[in-house]
C-alpha cells in the first residue's frame, strides 16, 4: 500500500514538472516570436531616415505590404510575419498647429500565427519634413 501511494505521488510529481516545462519551453518560444516582431517594426520605421521627404509623401513609393520571417537555425518551420505600413497626414487631436501639415504618421503592424494563435504587434510614429536626414551615398 505504501508503495503505490509513492508511485502516485511521484506520477503526481513527474506530471507537474513536465507539464511546467512544456508551460516554460512555449512561453520562451512565443517571448522569441514578440521579440522578433518588434525587430521587424523598428528596421521598417528606421528605414523611413534614409528616405526623402518627397519619397515618404509619394504613394506607393513605400510599399504597404511586406513579409517576414523567424526561423531558428534547427527549426524546420520558422514563423511567417505579415506586415503593413501605412502613411497618413498627421491629424493632431487638439487644435491643428501651423506645422502639422509638415508631419506625416507612420504605422507599421506585423501579424503572425503561432501555437493556433494571432498574434499582433504595432509602432506607430511620425515623421516630419525636417527631421529626415538627407543621405546621400
Amino acid at each position: 500500500m505504501e508503495a503505490m501511494v509513492g508511485f502516485l505521488i511521484l506520477g503526481i510529481t513527474i506530471s507537474a514538472l513536465f507539464g511546467g516545462f512544456s508551460f516554460g519551453f512555449n512561453t520562451i518560444k512565443l517571448s522569441q516570436e514578440e521579440v522578433r516582431a518588434d525587430q521587424i517594426l523598428v528596421e521598417k520605421l528606421e528605414s523611413l531616415r534614409v528616405y526623402n521627404w518627397t519619397n515618404v509623401t509619394t504613394t506607393g513609393y513605400i510599399p504597404s505590404n511586406f513579409p517576414a520571417y523567424y526561423s531558428t537555425s534547427n527549426a524546420v518551420h520558422g514563423v511567417t510575419y505579415n506586415g503593413t505600413m501605412s502613411i497618413s497626414p498627421f491629424v493632431p487631436s487638439a487644435t491643428p498647429e501651423a506645422y502639422s501639415n509638415t508631419l506625416r504618421q507612420v504605422t507599421a503592424t506585423v501579424s503572425w500565427f503561432s501555437e493556433g494563435m494571432n498574434h499582433t504587434r504595432t509602432m506607430i510614429t511620425l515623421v516630419s519634413t525636417n527631421g529626415i536626414a538627407t543621405f546621400k551615398p
